[in-house]
């Protein structure tokens, strides 16, 4: 009996060192993965973008942004004339933080009869990353207040009231940020599944040649297989979002027609991607695997396990080709932020680009494949 075993699992090893592009991506996707998520996360949450309304213009305010901007978990990345920009910065994910000063700031802190107020509006969407910067606001001004004082010969608590609002969270509840990227990663995975098994089935089942003999076009044959695909994924998309709504109580502060809209070349794109899949696997099996690695590569570049600002430079850039990295922002802006199509237009344009070519490299592939 040990003797059969042992050639049964002999023979397996054998069918799967002759392919050896699966093997490769077994062994070596696995580690690229670990690799990728221990550098990002070991990086731990840096450069968050900050933006300023210094109403009081004085050196006290211009040191405190200086030592906010030093701070490794800070990123000063501009000046805002008022209150409305700030907003437009926060809604539009370009700023996690914002701080303001009031005119009077340094007089009312010089003076220890009197309570200097400061606002920091934070982005509360990730609840992460906004303890985080909430954390080294709060940290800069208690140590350069206190050194403040102690130069003025004051001895008294800082004088200082930090007016922390949180936008979007305030609970900073964690199922508001991950929620929306659940819905979107099972939209993905449902419709990468049923799109990259089409034509391995019937290449499986051996129908692929009476397929191919049918006097349908190659986009056709494309379109046919993308269909249903399309239409799971849309019904699930619409169950998922109400499940988030009415179950776990997620907001919905935008509209709900624009994300719907852009789920659209969302499910277009990876379509295409399983359309691709599906015409270089041989089996089901090995389709689903290959649904598998790319997944996993996805989450990598996507934000969903982590900020993509935790990537380095060049594997930041890499995520911009990444339709989950702009579907997760969108899903996440729309209903947590309520942004609006100004908001997400180039997150919107990238994802109807990348679908469109990822749409034709399929149908290019399907007629490589079928011709």
């Amino acid at each position: 009996m040990i003797i059969r075993i042992s050639n049964l699992v002999w023979k397996e090893l054998l069918q799967l060192a002759r392919d050896w592009l699966l093997t490769a991506f077994l062994f070596l996707l696995p580690m690229l993965q670990l690799v990728l998520l221990a550098r990002a996360t070991g990086r731990g949450i840096k450069e968050q973008p900050l933006v300023v309304l210094d109403m009081d213009r004085s050196a006290v305010t211009r040191e405190l942004v200086l030592r906010m901007d030093r701070r490794e978990e800070l990123a000063l990345v501009r000046f805002v004339a008022d209150e409305r920009s700030l907003a437009a910065e926060l809604e539009r994910g370009t700023a996690r933080v914002a701080v303001i000063f009031p005119s009077g700031f340094a007089v009312d802190l010089s003076d220890p009869t009197r309570t200097a107020s400061v606002r920091v509006v934070v982005d509360g969407s990730s609840d992460t990353v906004a303890s985080i910067v909430q954390s080294a606001v709060e940290t800069v001004f208690a140590d350069y207040i206190r050194q403040y004082l102690r130069t003025k010969g004051f001895h008294t608590d800082p004088p200082v009231d930090l007016r922390v609002v949180t936008y979007y969270n305030p609970a900073y509840d964690v199922r508001q940020f991950t929620i929306p990227a659940q819905v979107g990663f099972i939209v993905y995975q449902i419709t990468l599944v049923i799109a990259s098994l089409g034509l391995a089935r019937e290449r499986e089942l051996g129908t692929l040649e009476a397929l191919i003999v049918t006097p349908l076009s190659r986009t056709e044959i494309v379109l046919g297989k993308a269909i249903p695909a399309f239409l799971i994924g849309g019904v699930n998309f619409l169950f998922l979002v109400a499940i988030a709504r009415f179950g776990f109580h997620v907001p919905m502060r935008g509209s709900f027609l624009l994300l719907l809209a852009l789920t659209v070349p969302f499910l277009l794109a990876e379509i295409g991607w399983g359309v691709i899949i599906s015409s270089i696997s041989r089996t089901q099996q090995q389709a689903i695997l290959f649904v598998f690695i790319m997944a996993m590569i996805d989450l990598t570049f996507s934000g969903y396990l982590m900020p993509v600002k935790n990537l380095s430079p060049v594997l930041g850039l890499i995520s911009r080709a990444v339709p989950m990295y702009h579907y997760l922002t969108i899903i996440r802006a729309v209903m947590l932020k309520g942004a609006g199509p100004g908001d997400l237009g180039l997150h919107g344009m990238a994802l109807v680009l990348l679908a469109a070519v990822i749409l034709l490299g399929a149908v290019h592939r399907v007629s490589q494949r079928l011709d």
